[in-house]
């Protein structure tokens, strides 16, 4: 079955493809590339930095991310050990899943990777799925999106400029014709030219990766593994995996060298069994993003019944959040509670267990399971932000509020905490702050006309101190150059 066409598909998949098959210079095995004065010139560090917040802005408005904060917070884990290891260690990154069944990931400039949840679930450890986010995190320490923008100057260039461009006008009309429009016009004038240096470009990345790989403990096996899986597969499901291979090509050769690095990166690997986090957010984004929802729930018991220890316990978490998905909160409150009693520190249970207790209308019981999840993990922000969402719900915005003053803004909360503050200083009448974090969250979510609305309003509010005015001016002319230069571009 081909894929519904939609403008989110499409802008992720026109992104992967045209970053993915930036051409490259083949460099000696052990050595950098020289990135050059002329690399900077055309798309310096900085440029890099703010054209991926503009595109991660895009996406976020779009609503193209699955936006799930446990997801996000074990994608940063695995990448940034492998962003620990490499030459860009020092440079932020972030790892964030699109809602996107089709089996895909990317690289963004300025550090963003992208991986869609269509290929963390077909992944089968955790090793897989880190060899894809290292291959990526190379795109970007290697540069090779700058380096091809030094390469060609001329056509390509504007083509490709002109192609993301057109696509970001059509998501801004919301008009897919004019989206495929762009698509055809702009990618077969750039596909035929790039694709010849494309399989240079993807084993460097896989050089490189391999090495991110085995420096950060995971075994590089892991590489080779899933390529040859898909390249398996691609025989039998070729509409399922031919977005993974159409952007990063594959053949004989390529998996035969990394499966012979892989051997010399770690003579002595550690084993490929999954771990039981891997295992429990893979089930977490199955149960998320399932279609149909009876057949998920009907897979999910089948497992349940086949496996055993931590699978079995996967198939069992992802059976609640199922059911829980499907409106069947009592029976999703009794598995959830039993996986506690079973398993009592593992965090994800507690999590998903309050929610099935919230959505059985037992709120005494969430925020019970809240606390014990706290007191046992003092330092999980997303448990913190859940707690203060509940006390929120329950009328509590002093308390709500505290909590979210005490939870540090870590990357898989950010847009979460901003929209929580907001509602909280409503509710207690800081209307000047409610504003101002009202407008951070619509930057965050890419929206910078109405958040500059919002720091308006905040300034017309009698509440904010000397300070606070001085920061949401400030804010306000930050936002305002941002807009004045999306315009020029």
């Amino acid at each position: 079955m081909f894929p519904r066409f939609s403008l989110r598909n499409t802008l992720i998949g026109i992104a992967s493809l045209f970053m993915a098959s930036m051409p490259v210079t083949m460099f000696a095995a052990n050595n950098l590339p020289d990135m050059g004065n002329s690399v900077d010139e055309v798309l310096s560090p900085s440029d890099e930095a703010r054209l991926g917040r503009e595109v991660m802005s895009q996406l976020r408005g779009m609503h193209a991310l699955l936006d799930d904060p446990l997801v996000d917070r074990y994608l940063q884990g695995v990448g940034q050990r492998l962003a620990s290891q490499s030459t860009s260690a020092e440079d932020p990154f972030l790892f964030f899943a699109v809602r996107d069944s089709r089996i895909n990931a990317f690289a963004l400039p300025g550090g963003y990777v992208g991986v869609n949840t269509g290929l963390i679930v077909v992944t089968r450890n955790e090793s897989e799925l880190a060899g894809v986010l290292a291959h990526e995190v190379s795109h970007v320490s290697q540069r090779h999106i700058a380096q091809r923008m030094a390469d060609s100057r001329q056509s390509n260039l504007i083509t490709g400029a002109a192609t993301l461009a057109a696509i970001l006008a059509g998501a801004g009309t919301g008009n897919p014709q004019v989206v495929q429009g762009a698509i055809s016009a702009g990618m077969a004038a750039t596909v035929q030219t790039a694709i010849s240096f494309t399989l240079q470009n993807e084993k460097e990345a896989d050089r490189v990766g391999m090495q991110l790989l085995a420096g950060a403990g995971f075994d590089p096996r892991g590489m080779p593994s899933f390529f040859e899986q898909m390249a398996q597969q691609s025989r039998f499901y070729e509409t399922a995996y031919s977005d993974f291979l159409r952007t990063h090509p594959l053949d004989t050769e390529r998996i035969s060298e990394a499966t012979e690095r892989a051997r010399l990166a770690a003579p002595h690997p550690v084993t490929l069994a999954p771990s039981r986090v891997y295992l429990l957010i893979r089930s977490r984004v199955r149960a998320l993003t399932a279609d149909d929802l009876i057949a998920n729930q009907t897979a999910f018991r089948t497992e349940t019944n086949r496996t055993q220890g931590i699978e079995q316990e996967a198939a069992r978490y992802g059976l609640g959040l199922a059911l829980l998905r499907q409106g069947q909160a009592g029976a999703a409150q009794e598995e959830l509670a039993s996986l506690v009693t079973q398993a009592p520190d593992v965090p994800e249970y507690l999590l998903a267990l309050a929610e099935a207790q919230q959505a059985n209308h037992q709120a005494q019981e969430a925020l019970s399971s809240y606390r014990k999840g706290l007191r046992i993990f003092p330092s999980d922000t997303v448990l913190s932000l859940e707690y203060a969402r509940e006390l929120l719900t329950e009328g509590d915005p002093q308390a709500a509020y505290t909590q979210l003053l005490a939870t540090p803004p870590t990357p898989e909360i950010t847009g979460r905490r901003l929209r929580l503050l907001a509602q909280a200083t409503e509710q207690l009448g800081k209307n000047g702050e409610s504003h101002l974090n009202l407008g951070e969250y619509l930057a965050f979510q890419g929206q910078t006309r109405d958040a500059l609305t919002q720091m308006s309003y905040a300034l017309k509010e009698t509440d904010l101190d000397a300070g606070d005015r001085a920061r949401v001016e400030s804010r306000r002319k930050e936002l305002l150059e941002q807009l004045r230069k999306s315009r020029e571009r």
